[in-house]
Formats: structure tokens, sequence, C-alpha cells
């Protein structure tokens, strides 16, 4: 994970809103699989906050989407995407902190771009 990222608060924000409508929907909707992504990415946008002392607390309050910031951070980072339709469970270790971004911002991307 690379925090040289200029716009580092702004993609912190837009992953914020990305887990809190994630969270919202799934609570509306019952699902346990949803709660669980949300929660996933919940815990790495935590990370982020905590590695760049952006505090969640203000941030939380007036967050924004802006989809611009996370198509920047992957590119900036050179980060491919997987292909959920073509994964398989020996393609993410998530003992790699590079692979579970990879599969948080997979996530990301999937339910955003729906």
């Amino acid at each position: 994970m690379s925090n040289t990222y200029e716009h580092m608060p702004a993609y912190i924000s837009t992953l914020y809103g990305v887990f809190k409508n994630i969270h919202n929907k799934s609570n509306e909707k019952g699902d346990r699989k949803l709660k669980l992504i949300s929660v996933l990415i919940f815990n790495y946008v935590n990370h982020l906050a905590k590695t760049n002392n952006v505090d969640l607390k203000i941030v939380g309050d007036n967050y924004t989407i802006n989809m611009k910031y996370f198509f920047e951070y992957v590119n900036h980072n050179n980060i491919q995407l997987y292909d959920f339709n073509n994964i398989n469970d020996n393609d993410v270790d998530i003992s790699k902190k590079e692979d579970l971004e990879r599969f948080v911002l997979t996530h990301v991307y999937y339910i955003t771009q729906q």
C-alpha cells in the first residue's frame, strides 16, 4: 500500500463513502455477504486513515464519493484488479498486503460499477 498518492484524504473519503453505502445496503437487504464486504472495506479504510493521519471521525461526517480518486490511486500504484469471473482460491494470499489490497479494491470496483 503506497502512501505517496497526493490525494490520499480524498481517496480515503471516497472509500469511506463506498463503505457506508454498502454497509447501509447490507442492513436494508439483510445481506450477510455484503455486510462482510463492507467490513473488509472498512478495515482497509481504517488502516489507510491511521497510516496517513486522516481522522475518520471527520471524514465520517463529511465524506464524498468521487471515483476519480479510486481510479487515480489504482493507476498510480499500478494495481491489477482481479477478474472475479476467473479467480481461484490460490490467486489471493491474504498474508500479502498487496493481494489483500487488490482484493478489497476489486470489490469496490465491481460494486460501484454495476
